[in-house]
């Protein structure tokens, strides 16, 4: 093992997507999916036992030169000196065949002057054993050239003017601008490069709101941004064209669950959902699926009916039954 290897890793920033794919890069550097698997630990922030840290850190790798230990949201309890000089302490014994990886989402770098977060300040001490980097939202500009490596990367190509026209559409979005390349390779049937007609076709401008990207919000309970999709979807359309989408949504996600839950794939969601003509819904609806048990879609369809009832009745008007459905099922 290099001298040079870092031990402790501090990723941190807004650009979500480009974090989760640095870490499956590093995942891949272990081998096989299968030693990736038993060389990893994931732990949050907000559960996990801080004097196992170092027990769990300090754990040999299994046929790997190393081992991960990922943590997201690391300083949730982080709140005090005394726990956080602990903290550190125990970074310090961590040993070379561990890389320990801190995971947080942050809004912004701090500016030129102001106090830097107390674990940078402690790397910069650290030489080569602590790696420290923020990940930025990217600009529009900086995203269309990216969609293109992406492109690329998924063995198709994209012209820079589609490029271009999608990071807009996608609002600046690096996870949603990944979903959309998928689609769009799909379309093309990787024999033709993307051009900027196909993608006014077939992305929706999240500008105008997405109702794909309501429902995944409501998937990993993002309260904030599945309301302010939810405003940008009223901003266009009424209460009763949004509502039958969300309903749609959900009952294709009930019908898709019970297929993936029956031992079925991406085939037989195609044929059951009769989306011949639309296949690449079929990988949205599945990665979309995953993310609820089949109870929480059930219970969530009767929550439906519940709020259309009581929108019917007169009990509420449509948009603050949206804004509560939507309030209701992120907390």
């Amino acid at each position: 093992m290099a001298e040079s290897t870092p031990v402790v890793y501090y990723m941190h920033g807004e650009d979500e997507f480009a974090m989760a794919q640095a870490l499956a890069e590093m995942e891949k550097r272990l081998g096989d999916a299968g030693t990736a698997e038993m060389n990893t630990t994931r732990l949050d922030g907000a559960t996990y036992n801080l004097d196992q840290l170092l027990s769990v850190a300090s754990a040999m790798p299994f046929l790997a030169k190393r081992r991960l230990v990922i943590l997201t949201n690391p300083f949730v309890r982080l709140n005090s000196a005394p726990v956080q000089k602990k903290f550190l302490e125990q970074l310090e014994k961590i040993p070379s065949t561990t890389a320990l990886i801190l995971v947080e989402k942050r809004e912004k770098e701090p500016r030129k002057g102001e106090k830097k977060h107390w674990l940078e300040r402690w790397a910069e001490g650290q030489g080569d054993r602590a790696w420290v980097k923020h990940y930025s939202q990217p600009k529009e500009a900086e995203l269309s050239g990216r969609i293109q490596e992406m492109a690329k990367k998924a063995g198709g190509q994209i012209t820079a003017e589609a490029a271009s026209l999608l990071a807009t559409l996608v609002d600046s979005d690096p996870r949603l601008a990944y979903q959309e390349i998928q689609k769009l390779l799909a379309y093309v049937n990787y024999t033709r490069t993307v051009e900027a007609d196909d993608v006014q076709m077939l992305t929706a401008d999240v500008g105008q709101g997405d109702v794909f990207v309501l429902v995944e919000a409501l998937g990993n309970r993002e309260g904030a941004k599945a309301q302010r999709m939810l405003q940008r979807l009223l901003e266009y359309q009424d209460y009763f064209s949004i509502f039958g989408m969300v309903v749609r949504q959900f009952r294709q996600l009930i019908l898709a669950r019970a297929i993936l839950d029956s031992g079925g794939g991406r085939d037989e969601i195609v044929r059951g959902l009769k989306l011949f003509a639309n296949q690449w819904q079929a990988d949205r609806l599945i990665t979309q699926a995953r993310r609820f048990m089949a109870q929480d879609l059930s219970r969530i369809y009767h929550r439906l009916l519940e709020v259309d009832e009581a929108v019917k009745s007169s009990q509420m008007t449509g948009d603050l039954a949206l804004e509560t459905l939507v309030a209701s099922l992120t907390i």
